[in-house]
């Protein structure tokens, strides 16, 4: 515990000082939000009928888990192996669960963080009005965080260099970001292409995010569950037993 804790520490610190972090992670959701809401209304603005920003909310509180699942998560650690960083640490006490869970929980904060900017300044400036139960959304979010950030811990755990994993982290994640939903409202697509990024993991979380958000019950969304539930565990398990502190060397 001691060792996580200091770990924990010192990784949130880095982060919070990275000027990425801060944009992509922090301040790019709520700018998408403050854009949507200028473009089709405030919240609560259609006398009892749901707005654009409450159809959609999922969207944009899974900008932050896209940005540092598929970006900020795998590129600290490609970086750290790039660096030799991770095989100076191989020789400490130090495993690989314990690094990857340290990583998980530092990006899951970040995360936290991004939704509680969303969630606040659209209550506050927009009129926010969701008809889920805090519970049954906190829970949806942390199902679509745990599965995008189990996608980027297997980048992590197998990408060679920080050059590696910037072209699969960015094969990733800007298709995601396009077509899932988060930042274009998906229905502006014509419909194959609609079709299409319903391949996405992203764009699954968000089905069910905007479900639960809008007051459906889970037994709506059970092949979304499902697929993320999978995607989580398999890329998890896979991105532990796969993982490298030095891909020139044995694990």
């Amino acid at each position: 515990m001691k060792r996580f804790r200091i770990l924990f520490t010192t990784e949130l610190k880095l982060s919070l000082r990275s000027p990425d972090a801060i944009l992509f992670s922090l301040l790019m959701p709520v700018l998408v939000l403050v854009v949507i809401a200028l473009i089709y209304g405030p919240a609560g603005s259609a006398d009892g009928q749901s707005s654009m920003i409450e159809q959609t909310f999922g969207a944009f509180i899974s900008i932050g888990i896209c940005a540092i699942g598929l970006m900020g998560l795998p590129l600290v650690l490609a970086e750290y192996r790039h660096k030799k960083v991770l095989k100076r640490l191989q020789v400490t006490p130090v495993h690989p669960g314990l690094l990857l869970g340290v990583q998980f929980a530092v990006q899951t904060l970040m995360a936290l963080l991004s939704a509680a900017l969303v969630i606040i300044v659209a209550f506050v400036f927009f009129g926010l009005r969701l008809e889920g139960s805090p519970e049954a959304i906190a829970a949806a979010y942390l199902l679509v965080l745990v599965s995008i950030f189990s996608i980027g811990l297997l980048i992590a755990s197998t990408a060679k260099d920080i050059k590696q994993a910037g072209i699969i982290c960015s094969i990733l994640y800007f298709p995601m970001l396009l077509f899932s939903g988060t930042t274009i409202p998906i229905h502006v697509f014509p419909q194959p292409l609609q079709t299409a990024a319903g391949i996405l993991p992203l764009r699954q979380g968000i089905i069910l995010l905007n479900g639960i958000s809008n007051g459906d019950s889970f037994t709506l969304f059970g092949p979304q569950v499902t697929v993320l539930l999978l995607i989580a565990v398999v890329a998890t398990l896979a991105s532990i037993f796969t993982f490298r502190w030095d891909m020139d060397s044995a694990r």
